[in-house]
């Protein structure tokens, strides 16, 4: 008879008792990122008080004092986004309010920074993401802009932000890199409207990216047929855009030529007044008939998807570039306005007085004023209404779409992506102006 024995198991130590380098499991590689993350926060913070503030960051930490001294912030395109007056308010009221804690949160973002290589180490190899992680370090435009209260660092790290969890969902196609894609998004554009060339950037690698997959996809051969009247209803959009940019453009060098005229031979009746008139006229029409072609190029484009749906939603970049178009969507309002030749920034409403209004309830006025043909006019020719319109038909577009896509993906990444804009913009809801402007001003004041 044999006598069984058994080695004792040693008891599992819970995670208060281990030691901090079990816990962290250190290696050398993860030793060398703490090791740049040290350097970076010396290089960042190391005397970040001693350099007197610029013309912009005047700008900046007087608008953020102002905000932080409870006097308010209301948003302005001309200097950017919200983000960073929120950042920087936030710092003197945790710290005090000086020149050194005006500039933490651009430090910490630049220290941020110099760690977020760390997640791109599948696809940069270990080698290649500490390399970038060193050249993130000693860049002087980087190191620069980490002690310089500029928008510069917040929008490039969101904007790593949002590649890394493209990249993330291209390989794992998990819907939470959907919420950080969205929130990222949120934070870049809240943060500068150099974010709509970074959109146009990360847009244009996944469409690269999704066509060739679909073109050698052998279910195409047999999506062919329902494939053709779309495609020949994007064909029609783009003549019709592509033509009436073409002819818009002879019009508005039409219109330079009768104003520059008008300008140098100002006759007391000059007949160049009514040219000048007619051509900024026509080219009203035009830029209506490019809208048109944009209108039929995508619905073109959403009958073409629906078309090979199923089979599309397989590809992960093309959630993406559904999700970039409902979210940006709404904010490319600006861009139409002014191609039909109105002010994207001129908010106001015009109005006409009514005889006996005084007497009149605001229901009656409505009315009143709406058949009136002076009061209707006046109305329908507001800056506010033109971009309104145009902001409304877009959101509605973005929701049609939207829904059409993943009613789940697209309502949960909306969410995200709008409660993060809307708080900002409206500076936690003290300013709810601020949204409208965060929507129309930010790409319209710089057209």
């Amino acid at each position: 008879m044999s006598e069984l024995t058994s080695t004792p198991q040693e008891p599992q130590q819970d995670f208060l008792s281990r030691s901090l380098f079990a816990t962290l499991n250190l290696d050398l590689e993860k030793g060398l990122y703490i090791l740049l993350i040290i350097l970076a926060l010396i290089t960042r913070f190391y005397a970040l008080g001693d350099r007197v503030v610029s013309h912009d960051e005047s700008l900046h930490t007087q608008f953020s004092y102002q905000f932080y001294n409870g006097d308010g912030y209301v948003h302005q395109a001309l200097m950017h986004g919200p983000f960073l007056f929120h950042a920087t308010a936030a710092s003197y009221w945790l710290f005090g309010d000086n020149d050194f804690t005006s500039r933490i949160p651009v430090a910490l973002l630049g220290v941020i920074l110099v760690a977020l290589p760390y997640l791109l180490r599948d696809w940069l190899g270990r080698k290649g993401a500490l390399f970038t992680s060193f050249i993130f370090l000693i860049s002087p435009y980087l190191l620069y802009y980490s002690r310089y209260i500029r928008h510069d660092i917040y929008v490039s790290t969101w904007a790593l932000m949002v590649f890394i969890a493209t990249i993330y969902y291209l390989r794992q196609t998990k819907d939470k890199y959907l919420w950080w894609f969205a929130a990222g998004n949120a934070l870049m554009f809240a943060t500068k409207e150099v974010s709509f060339i970074y959109v146009a950037i990360f847009g244009s690698f996944l469409v690269l990216r999704l066509l060739p997959q679909i073109l050698v996809a052998p279910w195409l051969q047999k999506s062919r047929e329902k494939l053709l009247i779309p495609l020949v209803v994007v064909a029609i959009g783009l003549v019709i855009a592509g033509g009436s940019f073409l002819i818009n453009r002879s019009a508005e060098e039409a219109v330079s030529q009768a104003t520059a005229t008008a300008t140098s031979e100002g006759f007391a009746v000059d007949p160049n007044v009514a040219a000048s008139s007619e051509a900024a006229s026509e080219t009203s029409i035009w830029g209506w008939l490019i809208v048109l072609g944009i209108v039929v190029s995508g619905t073109g484009l959403l009958y073409t998807a629906n078309a090979m749906r199923p089979h599309i939603d397989q590809y992960p970049e093309f959630n993406l570039i559904v999700l970039f178009t409902v979210l940006i969507l709404p904010m490319v309002a600006p861009f139409l306005v002014s191609l039909v030749g109105c002010n994207p920034n001129e908010y106001t409403m015009s109005t006409c007085m009514l005889a006996g209004q005084e007497t009149m309830t605001p229901l009656q006025i409505f009315f009143a004023r709406l058949t009136q043909d002076t009061c209707r006019q006046a109305f329908f020719s507001s800056g506010l209404v033109h971009s309104g319109s145009f902001l409304i038909a877009m959101l509605a577009i973005s929701v049609i779409v939207g829904y059409w896509w993943n009613r789940r993906r697209f309502f949960i990444a909306a969410a995200i992506f709008h409660t993060i804009f809307a708080v900002l913009y409206t500076s936690v809801f003290t300013n709810l102006g601020g949204w409208a402007s965060g929507m129309i001003g930010s790409l319209g004041y710089w057209l």
